[in-house]
């Protein structure tokens, strides 16, 4: 110890209390940012993680209270439209019915699709949370090979994105308003079960071997209850009916 002062003071630096004030305060500092982003990461997800859908519902794919480092959560979407080019799925973290209505985490652009008809197309998404409360996102067409991936740093990280005091606000905003939820999936149900029918008959009806009078009656008849539908979506304030396809 002896010639390392030796060499200090040679060099003309003399070392002081406010030296090792300030060699304690930095310790101090070093030790609150170790525990700022690795100690203090959650147990288990303090509020559900999920997609928007459509109508803007939320589509759940990490439970509030999940374990972390979470399990990856795999799906698949199809395109929504012919020759559809790209597609974008926005995260959300809360535990309202409407994604909306809760905290956007961020959204996954995904380009460069094949040309194909509707639904042809399918994009695996894989969406997990890790040790560190990262969320990652990724998605990929496995048919080209080509991925894109997100991460949105500090989700399972305590006060990084929400304070306590906004997360239990948030689950506390998720209990008041769980009739008002309720119906609202309700009547998205409702909706998406009448859609298909549709669909379903018109489809029917334009593979059949029906006369042209038939199958255009039937058309006419179907592009009614489009329309119908579409008008009630509206009513019940559900909208974007090709924002997201599941």
């Amino acid at each position: 110890m002896g010639a390392y002062n030796s060499k200090a003071e040679a060099a003309g630096y003399t070392k002081t209390h406010s030296d090792d004030e300030e060699s304690l305060k930095q310790n101090k500092e070093e030790a609150v940012i170790t525990i700022d982003h690795e100690d203090l990461v959650y147990d288990k997800t303090p509020l559900s993680i999920g997609s928007a859908c459509v109508y803007d519902e939320l589509w759940v794919q990490i439970p509030r209270n999940t374990t972390i480092p979470t399990n990856k959560f795999e799906f698949f979407m199809a395109t929504a439209l012919d020759n559809q080019e790209s597609m974008k799925l926005s995260f959300y973290q809360g535990e309202r019915a409407k994604a909306s209505d809760n905290k956007l985490l961020g959204t996954l652009e995904f380009k460069g699709i094949p040309p194909a008809p509707c639904g042809v197309a399918e994009i695996t998404f894989c969406v997990d949370v890790d040790g560190k409360g990262n969320l990652n996102v990724s998605a990929e067409d496995k048919s080209t090979g080509r991925k894109e991936t997100m991460s949105v740093p500090g989700v399972g990280v305590k006060g990084k994105l929400l304070t306590a005091e906004e997360v239990a606000e948030m689950a506390r905003q998720g209990e008041k308003h769980e009739s008002e939820d309720d119906e609202y999936v309700e009547k998205v149900n409702a909706m998406r079960a009448m859609k298909e029918y549709a669909i379903v008959i018109r489809e029917n009806a334009a593979a059949g071997d029906y006369s042209r009078k038939t199958e255009d009656g039937f058309r006419d008849v179907v592009d009614k209850m489009l329309d119908e539908f579409k008008e009630k979506a509206t009513e019940f304030g559900l909208e974007g009916d090709r924002k997201m396809h599941v």
